[in-house]
């Protein structure tokens, strides 16, 4: 018996000492990832919005799924496949569930522990039905620099005459949405707010949205019958904002096949400086201060868009009618290697009003000349057959 109570002691000590040598050691790694964390963030938030955006690009994604499985051993997936069940798929929708990482997207990691990066200004081009072209993946982003692509060749002159509006139905013609909705402007005196550090906010009063919402006011007060729809896309990551847009955009047309005009309003950012982007951005006419224009529209570099000729050309009229109304109202027209969702319409384009060092009430104002330009230019597309 007294040989036994000795075991059994001896176990106990075992045992009490395994529980305090693991306790130790996850307060060891508690620390060390805290630290590594904290001088994490501070690297990054060091980079420029390219180099950050480089430096996720660079990275092996197989460094971060090795993270994740030492952390969490559960979440390794087998390589061997067993028959009526997918181990990789099952575990990576199980990793997604509990811990709001996808194992099989290591970017979710970073989302997570490093929120700055989801603030970097590009957005994922999930495309449904679409496979990724080979090697590293594409992401869309209309704030990075313009690539100054060439005009499209247009030899035969009965391709340079824009498609008609044929039988306008009863229903809405026009849909202006949001890809990026928390976008907002210079806080001023009538519409004052607090912005985060990249001006964004989520309140719908002080966004592109309030823009939205006066343009398709005027729209409708000019007999062009136009829908808004205010989804939050870029909310809670920036990354997927294209590929969240996509899907409301799809959904809309679906109910209103009505719709030939998609127009996706932004607020631009050309460069990080405030008092820069206004200089960029700003227009004085007749003694009225506006935000200017940038009509940015996508091409088939990227991804399958045999319509962007045609996006092309009624950005042009659009252009070419601000400019000759208002002079100096328009930026021009930014050609672009991505697609940005245009291929769901013959005339779908992305509109940028004003910058972050624009007011509301700037932007308010152009929304009307813009409104009221686009609805000449309705009415002289329209015919009825």
């Amino acid at each position: 018996m007294g040989l036994i109570r000795i075991k059994v002691i001896r176990m106990r000590s075992i045992l009490l000492s395994i529980i305090v040598l693991i306790s130790i050691l996850s307060f060891l790694s508690f620390l060390l990832a805290n630290y590594f964390h904290s001088r994490a963030v501070s690297v990054i938030a060091g980079m420029q919005n390219e180099s950050r955006q480089s430096f996720i690009h660079k990275i092996d994604s197989d460094i971060f799924k090795g993270m994740l499985t030492l952390s969490l051993p559960a979440l390794e997936a087998p390589d061997q496949e067993y028959i009526f069940i997918d181990f990789r798929n099952l575990m990576g929708s199980l990793s997604k569930t509990l811990t709001n990482v996808d194992v099989l997207n290591p970017e979710t990691y970073f989302f997570i522990h490093l929120p700055l990066i989801s603030m970097i200004g590009t957005e994922a081009a999930m495309t449904p039905g679409f496979e990724l072209p080979q090697g590293p993946q594409i992401y869309e982003d209309e704030h990075l620099p313009s690539e100054n692509l060439p005009p499209p060749e247009i030899k035969e002159a009965e391709e340079t005459e824009i498609e008609k509006l044929v039988n306008i139905s009863e229903g809405p013609l026009v849909l202006i949405y949001h890809t990026h909705t928390t976008e907002g402007y210079m806080p001023s005196e009538k519409f004052n707010y607090k912005p985060d550090s990249t001006y964004h906010t989520r309140d719908l009063n002080f966004s592109v949205a309030k823009v939205g919402e006066l343009m398709t006011e005027e729209l409708n007060r000019l007999n062009v019958p136009t829908i808004q729809d205010k989804t939050f896309h870029d909310i809670p990551t920036y990354m997927t904002s294209y590929a969240n847009s996509l899907k409301t955009v799809e959904q809309i047309l679906k109910q209103h096949p009505s719709i030939k005009i998609v127009i996706d309003l932004h607020r631009d950012a050309p460069v990080p400086d405030l008092q820069k982007s206004r200089e960029i951005t700003t227009v004085k006419i007749d003694d009225s201060t506006y935000s200017r224009f940038l009509l940015v529209v996508g091409t088939d570099r990227t991804f399958p868009h045999p319509n962007w000729k045609e996006n092309y050309r009624f950005a042009t009229l659009l252009h070419d009618r601000l400019e000759q109304l208002y002079p100096g109202i328009s930026r021009g027209i930014d050609l672009r290697s991505e697609r940005f969702n245009q291929h769901l319409s013959n005339k779908a384009i992305l509109v940028e009003i004003g910058s972050h060092g624009n007011t509301m009430e700037e932007s308010l104002a152009s929304a009307k000349i813009f409104a009221q330009v686009l609805a000449e230019i309705v009415k002289e597309l329209s015919i009825t057959e």
